[in-house]
């Protein structure tokens, strides 16, 4: 009998030592899960409390664009929260401020104001640069699908704009 309470006493004890070890919370372990690939990438681009992009160069239809002169970019935004956007220079692709979403099904084309007929795309993204950089792509159209300004038909703004843009 006594054999069969030291080997309990024993097996308890293991036990109890393996549970502390696991962590549980509060051994000190990290417990925060893994951000999924869209919370990175708004982390990413937004930063905890908002982020300024600032552009390195910006073309029209392969040239270099015009009245961009002094472009940025804020964006801020959590994944469950709004996002919203500031610019400054950005007519007639941008409006002064507003809201921007990622797509639901492609973590690097981005929507502004809700326009889905002018789709940003996110290429050479490099969060892990200093200064972060990215490049956003857009098949800018004024008519018919309205812009992402509000502004319609003006004249000699549909085209390719390239946004080559770095961290602030």
């Amino acid at each position: 009998m006594n054999r069969l309470k030291t080997l309990l006493l024993s097996l308890l004890a293991i036990f109890s030592f393996a549970l502390v070890s696991c962590g549980g919370g509060s051994g000190g372990g990290d417990d925060t899960p893994e951000p999924t690939a869209e919370e990175q990438r708004i982390l990413d681009l937004a930063g905890s409390s908002g982020s300024t992009w600032t552009a390195t160069s910006i073309t029209f239809e392969g040239s270099p664009a015009q009245g961009f002169d002094d472009f940025s970019l804020t964006l801020r935004g959590t994944l469950a929260g709004s996002k919203s956007y500031t610019t400054v220079d950005g007519d007639p692709v941008f409006n002064a401020s507003g809201t921007w979403a990622l797509s639901s099904t492609n973590i690097n084309q981005i929507t502004i104001d809700g326009n889905s007929d002018n789709v940003f795309t996110i290429s050479n993204f490099n969060a892990d640069a200093s200064p972060a950089t990215l490049t956003l792509t857009v098949n800018f159209t004024a008519s018919g699908g309205g812009s992402a300004n509000g502004v319609d038909d003006i004249e000699g703004t549909d085209g390719t704009y390239v946004f080559n843009l770095q961290a602030q």
